[in-house]
C-alpha cells in the first residue's frame, strides 16, 4: 500500500482533479507512521492531515491548532475533527472525534480513531475540523485543508 498526498500541483493530478478538486503528490515513506501537516495561520496555527500509520496500514484524522510565539496571547482549541471520504460526488464522513476537551493555554489537538482505507472502493481521504481560538480577538471556523489523501491498495 502507498500514500499519495492530493495536493494542487502535478500532471498526474490533473487526471485526478476533476473527481476531487485537487492533484496528486507521492509522498516519501519515513519509517513507520506518514503524514504530511498542512498548516494555515500566523498568530494561531490551524494544522490538519490524514495520518497513515504503516505499521497498521490504517488512516485516521488529526488536527491541531497552536497559539503561536510572539502575537497576541490566544486560548485555542480543535474540536469536531472528521475522517471523510471522497465517493465520486462529495466527501462522506468515516469517523469523527468530537473531542469536547476545553480551551488550551497553548495548543490542543485531536484524532478519530483509525480505519482501513482499503474498505471503500474510492480511496481519496480528508479531513475536516472546528478550530477556535479567543483572545484580543475571537473567532470559530470550520476548515479543511486544500489537500486530500490517497491511498493505492495492493
Amino acid at each position: 500500500m502507498r500514500l499519495k498526498r492530493v495536493g494542487r500541483a502535478g500532471s498526474v493530478g490533473a487526471l485526478v482533479a476533476a473527481s476531487l478538486g485537487a492533484s496528486i503528490v507521492l509522498a516519501p515513506a519515513p519509517a513507520s507512521a506518514e503524514s504530511a501537516w498542512e498548516c494555515y495561520g500566523t498568530q494561531v496555527k490551524r494544522c490538519a492531515t490524514v495520518w497513515w500509520d504503516r505499521a497498521t496500514d490504517t488512516y485516521q484524522a488529526r488536527a491541531k491548532i497552536t497559539d503561536a510565539a510572539g502575537g497576541n496571547n490566544y486560548s485555542v482549541k480543535v474540536t469536531n475533527v472528521k475522517l471523510q471520504r471522497f465517493n465520486g460526488s462529495g466527501w462522506v464522513t468515516v469517523k469523527s472525534k468530537q473531542d469536547y476537551d476545553g480551551w488550551f493555554a497553548t495548543e490542543d489537538s485531536a484524532a478519530t480513531a483509525k480505519v482501513d482505507p482499503c474498505k471503500w472502493p474510492t480511496n481519496s481521504f480528508g479531513v475536516v475540523a472546528t478550530f477556535s481560538y479567543k483572545g484580543s480577538g475571537s473567532g470559530e471556523t470550520t476548515w479543511r485543508p486544500n489537500m486530500g489523501w490517497a491511498h493505492a491498495c495492493n
